[in-house]
């Protein structure tokens, strides 16, 4: 605990607004490591609006519940295994 709450608006393009605190921040290098990609990946998905970040002195940072979001996305995108 003992981090700060904010309201992040970097997602108000995509029409919403979310909550964090700021120990569910991970830097875009630790985000792309917990989505088993690459930085460059996660700059794309940040720019094609696949993904939301929010930014804190001119660093990006991804809320874990996010990259929760986004997981659970790709799994049901890629469907059952045959």
């Amino acid at each position: 605990m003992g981090g700060k709450c904010y309201t992040c608006c970097m997602a108000m393009e995509q029409g919403a607004t979310i909550k964090v605190m700021t120990d569910d921040l991970l830097p875009v290098g630790k985000a792309a490591k917990a989505l088993g990609t690459s930085r460059w990946s996660v700059y794309r998905w940040i720019e094609a609006q696949k993904i939301i970040a929010v930014k804190f002195g001119g660093v990006l940072f991804i809320p874990k519940s996010e990259i929760e979001r986004f997981k659970n996305n790709q799994a049901t995108e890629s469907g059952p295994a045959a």
